[in-house]
């Protein structure tokens, strides 16, 4: 199924003298992709369904949007292949990238137009699109159960945002196209801030890893056995939540804050207010659950620190008590 999404941005133009009239003008964005919906779809109005975002190499790219189908997921579907999830693969026009905040309103218009599960959202890719896979979810942490990144590799300063989010990595070992290392990069880096982080390697494959990946029957049974991230709340003695209690400092913002510790609660007390912070792990806090920030205790007494995980990462060093 063809579908092509249209994203408007109105604006004003101006003409060169004083009294000139302002007129109303449009500028589009499409994005062309293919859509496919799994066989009871249609059957209760009231199931709502996962959805996997599949990002194609740069082979793909172009005006016909049926190219997209050569390679992926969306070869499998053209052949036949049941799934029981939408999927949505767009394509990018000739000489471009994929850009995450295109995909990103992509996504929101797929939400508002079909029954999504949106605790069941999952981004995949090839070469290009693999590429785009790391970006994407590390721009948009918040949003993907799990990613599949494929023959592929990102900015592994960034990998701390997906600290959250499942990943299961392909790679080619024969691959000459983009080498292993990329991905192996992007593994060694998450791994020790994200136990659930797999790579499977392909001996034999080169660059072409994705026929042996999207053939793997496991892969959708990991997949769809895993729902969006969330913090919740457990509970931690208070005896290690006092040990919390102080002030910290940041030298990088010149910021400081205080922590403070009552029976049950923690809160941590800034310029701008006081918010309770919420232990989702002995060490580890939350303020919202849907939100993507945190902050992490490491360290004993004096040398304590404090690392919160924000827009970027700030590490507080303890200065008192």
């Amino acid at each position: 199924m063809k579908h092509l999404f249209s994203l408007f941005v109105a604006f004003s133009l101006l003409c060169g003298n004083a009294i000139a009239q302002q007129t109303q003008e449009k500028y589009t964005n499409e994005i062309k992709y293919l859509l496919y919906l799994p066989e009871n779809y249609n059957k209760d109005d009231q199931q709502k369904f996962p959805v996997v975002l599949f990002l194609h190499g740069s082979g793909e790219r172009g005006e016909d949007v049926n190219k997209v189908a050569v390679n992926g997921l969306p070869k499998l579907i053209a052949g036949g292949k049941k799934f029981p999830f939408i999927v949505v693969s767009p394509q990018v026009p000739e000489g471009e990238r994929w850009e995450s905040t295109d995909l990103f309103r992509l996504m929101k218009d797929i939400k508002k137009k079909y029954r999504v599960d949106e605790d069941r959202l999952y981004l995949t890719g090839l070469s290009m699109g693999g590429y785009g896979s790391w970006d994407m979810a590390m721009k948009y942490p918040q949003m993907f159960a799990a990613i599949i990144p494929i023959c592929g590799g990102g900015d592994v300063s960034k990998v701390w945002t997906i600290r959250h989010t499942p990943v299961w990595v392909f790679h080619g070992g024969k691959d000459n196209i983009v080498p292993l290392k990329q991905s192996q990069d992007m593994v060694d880096a998450l791994k020790p801030i994200n136990p659930d982080v797999k790579f499977t390697i392909f001996p034999e494959d080169g660059h072409d890893s994705w026929t042996s990946a999207y053939n793997t029957d496991s892969l959708y049974i990991w997949m769809l056995g895993i729902k969006k991230f969330k913090y919740s709340k457990v509970p931690v003695d208070q005896q290690i939540l006092d040990t919390y209690q102080g002030s910290y400092y940041n030298d990088f913002t010149n910021d400081t804050l205080k922590i403070t510790v009552a029976p049950g609660i923690v809160n941590m007390i800034r310029k701008k207010g006081v918010i309770e912070i919420k232990p989702y792990a002995n060490d580890k806090f939350f303020v919202n659950e849907n939100d993507p920030v945190d902050a992490v205790f490491s360290g004993k007494k004096k040398k304590m620190q404090l690392l919160i995980n924000a827009d970027r990462q700030y590490v507080y060093k303890r200065i008192s008590d």
